[in-house]
């Protein structure tokens, strides 16, 4: 950083401290060093008449340039006139004009204005040009001249030319300091801004004017420092320059920005009342946007009432802000009021305003009016783009982001990275991974693969997807990575279910030093459901209380559905109990935890518990009421709830709604009638729930509907060598030894196999494995026998079990 270097080695200020390796690198030492740079300069003599002509700028003459002495106007005059006004390439246009009809150095006192536009138009090939020609012409002496050269460098972005013209500098004043206090800024090398602000006033004992105060107090907004920030508010009272419009905003920004809410209105209120500054909207919107930024909704709602009824006419700015509240508050009605103030205004088409309207529609759940405001933009401004796309991918509305993506693309070409990650969100949410892989080349083309949220996303996209090698190698090429990378390398081996990679990542991502978050632990404790092992369950649970997130709901909801799967219902119950808030997925997931277990009078006391605290059930709600009953033979029960949920709740019933309904009256006996239900089934039927009425079939020894029941398997499912083997079953226990034989020579045509059974259970801390038809285990003669007892009893209940 080069404001370090100065602020280092600020001894090397002063031209007679320079050393021998800085002499090396002396930016105007000799003529030499800049001969590609002034070539552009034909010299017939070094005599003050001399002539010199610029052969290398193209600037064409306007009529509006022509000589106007005539008229009284001097081109030094003109020259001026067009700098004001800012009319660069002018400025130029008459300089060049001026050289080629004889120059003369004694005659022109405009140096700084010259220099000055060929910064405004930023071309570093001219800067160094000009450069060259005021320093060939001795004019370096003079500051006013190597000011505008230190702005100029500083706007064309080349800092280190800055530099060095300053530390070769025998002569400073304040307005040099300024300029490199605010050139810093510009540059956004903040700490090098406040750097040169503090050497100004702590080594050399000058005190900068308003402008260099400016940068300052920006500089330190933009890096959130509060204790330079107090220094140089402190420094403004002692130069009287509390006054300043532009200070007070900009000094009551850095204290929003720093989270220091009472001092900002300490200052917003010392000058509030003053008339020159109270119409200042500039001070009210820093103020309202502070309190939207620090949370403190309600004051940033008063506040913004109160300028209104000022009569303090508010700008696009302001209504941004307000939009920004009402985004944050989630207050519809508020925002449509705010909306009709827009329009009251004439501000409707101004872009940050429609971007913020959207950007609040969508977060009020109101998406057709976010989207008809879009439509009617015809803005071909990025951040609106981003908005909609991103929108569309966090609510629900994957495919519309996709198609909006394609949109802006036929019509703009390459996104940016924030469009990336919204579109990769949608490819995640329904599980594309050609458009994935499509969104990964082009974030390859466009550079934003480098970015470690677009490679967050890309791994998480891939885990979604069930590509799981893919998902490592993206890791594996992270430069950075991040809590969200590995939630989202975890995530992806939890639902594609490599449980001990998941275990495995889970330790290397604390070793090296990430702490995992509620959604960490959400991912592991559904491994610990999936391995069913309890003991890892309370290692996790004990964590999760040592870090104080048992209280989270997201966590709560995981523990109670991870203690029910590895068979601890009694310890979901108390998380339940224990909850101060309760969502409906809590809700749903005790239904589940206790219809698994059996425990039905709990399950719907539980259930009119839930409608009793105002959450409607949804359809997983009802998936769980419904297996429950099915298990339990509860046929009326369930037959009911299938009712209610059509009739009083109005919701469409899915697939695993009827393959619950199915496996209850099969299971009941109700062939038929379970037949015609799938018949009847507004959705197409799986090889699931066919699956499940031939399994039904069997128990009730239906030969001619399993036959039938089981065409339709097959027709979904050829490869299935479960339903194939249960139909062979079935036949066997019919004593059809010819089908039987037919059935299972299909099997051994088609090559099919079937997988053995794997169960495992957890004995003080010990996990023991059984597969079918294995005798490995160190206790099978023992364990075979209970198992055959066990079996028997089973029989005399009157339960059949399925091979």
């Amino acid at each position: 950083m080069e404001a370090m270097k100065l602020f280092n080695h600020h001894h090397s200020f002063h031209l007679q401290n320079h050393s021998k390796d800085q002499e090396k690198v002396q930016l105007f030492s000799t003529v030499p060093l800049f001969s590609k740079n002034i070539s552009f300069i034909k010299k017939s003599s070094l005599s003050s008449n001399s002539q010199t002509h610029f052969t290398s700028l193209n600037f064409h003459e306007s009529p509006s340039l022509k000589p106007q002495n005539k008229d009284g106007f001097s081109s030094n005059k003109l020259i001026m006139e067009f700098s004001e006004q800012g009319l660069f390439e002018d400025v130029i246009r008459v300089y060049v004009r001026i050289l080629r009809n004889g120059f003369q150095v004694q005659d022109f006192k405009f140096f700084p204005c010259v220099i000055k536009s060929f910064g405004g138009l930023s071309d570093v090939k001219s800067s160094r040009q000009i450069h060259g020609h005021v320093l060939k012409l001795g004019f370096l002496a003079d500051v006013y001249v190597v000011n505008a050269l230190l702005g100029m460098y500083f706007k064309c972005g080349e800092i280190k030319d800055a530099v060095q013209i300053f530390e070769k500098m025998s002569e400073r004043d304040l307005v040099s300091w300024n300029s490199m206090i605010s050139g810093f800024y510009q540059s956004e090398d903040y700490l090098g801004s406040l750097m040169i602000f503090s050497l100004m006033t702590k080594e050399h004992g000058l005190f900068p004017n308003r402008v260099g105060c400016l940068s300052a107090v920006s500089s330190c907004a933009s890096i959130k420092s509060w204790i330079l920030g107090r220094e140089i508010h402190g420094f403004v009272l002692k130069n009287g320059l509390e006054n300043d419009e532009f200070l007070v905003s900009g000094l009551i920004e850095v204290y929003m920005k720093c989270g220091d809410v009472r001092n900002a209105e300490h200052v917003f209120n010392s000058i509030v009342n003053k008339e020159s500054v109270r119409v200042n909207t500039v001070i009210w919107n820093v103020m309202i946007m502070g309190y939207v930024s620090n949370e403190c909704l309600s004051k940033a709602q008063e506040l913004f009432v109160e300028m209104l009824e000022l009569e303090i006419e508010p700008d696009s700015s302001t209504l941004v802000a307000a939009l920004v509240l009402c985004t944050q508050l989630l207050d519809l009605s508020l925002g449509k009021q705010i909306h009709r103030l827009i329009l009251a205004f004439g501000l409707e088409n101004d872009t940050r305003i429609q971007t913020a309207l959207i950007e609040m529609y969508f977060k009020c759940c109101y998406p057709e009016s976010a989207l008809k405001i879009f439509r009617r933009s015809h803005s071909d401004n990025l951040v609106m783009w981003g908005a909609v796309i991103s929108n569309s991918a966090q609510n629900d509305f994957p495919f519309r982001a996709l198609e909006l993506f394609c949109n802006f693309m036929s019509k703009y070409g390459f996104p940016d990275s924030q469009m990336l990650l919204a579109v990769l969100r949608s490819c995640s949410s329904l599980a594309l991974k050609a458009k994935g892989m499509e969104i990964h080349c082009l974030a390859v083309k466009t550079g934003c693969v480098s970015d470690f949220y677009v490679g967050s996303a890309l791994v998480d996209m891939y885990g979604k997807c069930g590509d799981i090698e893919s998902a490592q190698n993206i890791f594996s090429r992270l430069r950075f990575r991040d809590l969200v990378a590995w939630n989202a390398l975890i995530c992806g081996y939890s639902q594609n279910e490599w449980l001990d990679e998941a275990l495995a990542a889970f330790c290397d991502m604390q070793r090296e030093g990430i702490r995992p978050n509620s959604v960490t632990t959400a991912c592991i404790l559904s491994v610990c459901a999936h391995l069913s092992v309890r003991i890892l369950c309370k290692e996790v649970h004990c964590f999760l209380i040592r870090q104080g997130w048992n209280s989270n709901v997201l966590v709560s909801n995981s523990l109670i559905a991870a203690y029910a799967k590895c068979g601890d219902i009694n310890y979901s119950w108390i998380i339940f109990e224990n909850m101060h808030e309760r969502n409906q997925v809590s809700w749903n997931t005790i239904i589940s935890a206790l219809g698994m277990h059996g425990d039905m009078d709990k399950m719907f006391a539980s259930f009119v518990k839930m409608k009793q605290a105002g959450m409607k059930p949804d359809l997983v709600t009802f998936t769980s009421l419904l297996s429950a009953c099915s298990h339990a033979g509860r046929v009326d029960m369930g037959c009911n709830f299938f009712q209610s949920m059509v009739e009083e709740y109005k919701l469409q019933p899915q697939v695993e709604h009827y393959t619950c309904m199915v496996d209850l009256l099969g299971r009941a006996g109700h062939l038929s009638q379970a037949y015609d239900l799938v018949m009847d089934m507004p959705c197409e039927p799986d090889d699931r729930i066919w699956g499940s009425l031939l399994g039904s079939c069997r128990s009730h020894g239906d030969e001619k509907l399993a036959k039938v029941v089981a065409n339709h398997v097959f027709e979904l499912d050829a490869t299935s060598i479960g339903y194939r083997v249960l139909l062979a079953n079935h036949l066997e226990d019919l004593g059809k030894a010819h089908e039987v034989v037919k059935v299972r020579s299909e099997i051994k045509d088609m090559g099919l196999k079937k997988q053995p059974g794997c169960s495992w259970i957890e004995i003080d801390n010990d996990i023991h494995v059984f597969v079918a038809g294995d005798c490995s285990h160190h206790q099978s003669e023992e364990i075979y026998p209970v198992i055959d007892s066990l079996t028997l009893e089973l029989k005399q209940a009157g339960y059949v079990p399925l091979p």
